[in-house]
């Protein structure tokens, strides 16, 4: 198919029309999406909506941080401000945008975020602050799981109760 002579928009409706038409001789497919930044892009412009139904994007194997939905960020935000907890989080987390905001800016704006570079510096935090709840954002997936698993069977084995963990299902 020659797309030399297309608008970008021409191109776009060609492109998305030759996947509809050859994806229903297909049965599921998967494609995963290597960056982050793609996934972002992705959503942010709607292109999964476009898809025929048995065509799904995957995210990964991009770093934790860049394929972590802004969904979550939002939820972990309200978090922070409607149930009064203290977000611990890995420092490159602080600055990814959610669909409304950022933990940066809940953090200027009040909201209780601890920067961390292991989950077990959250089972400090909360071994030193018994009255407070804290939230470890526990994002990633090899390479974070092993130090969140630990620090999830730690924290149960010192029977510290105010301390959570909020997995994202990127």
């Amino acid at each position: 198919m020659d797309l030399t002579n297309f608008s970008d928009k021409d191109l776009a409706q060609k492109l998305i029309g030759e996947i509809h038409k050859h994806a229903g001789r297909l049965g599921a497919v998967k494609i995963m999406e290597v960056c982050g930044t793609h996934t972002m892009e992705i959503g942010r412009l709607g292109l999964r909506s476009l898809l025929p139904k048995n065509i799904e994007l995957v995210s990964g194997p991009g770093c934790p941080v860049c394929v972590t939905p802004g969904a979550y960020i939002d939820a972990a935000v309200d978090l922070a401000f409607n149930k009064n907890v203290r977000i611990v989080t890995y420092g490159d987390m602080v600055r990814v945008p959610g669909n409304r905001t950022s933990l940066e800016d809940a953090k200027a704006h009040g909201a209780e975020v601890h920067v961390v570079t292991s989950p077990l510096q959250a089972l400090e935090l909360a071994r030193q602050n018994p009255h407070d709840e804290f939230v470890f954002l526990a994002v990633g997936f090899e390479t974070t799981a092993p130090a969140t698993a630990k620090a999830l069977f730690t924290a149960y084995e010192a029977d510290l109760f105010n301390l959570s963990f909020f997995l994202s299902r990127s």
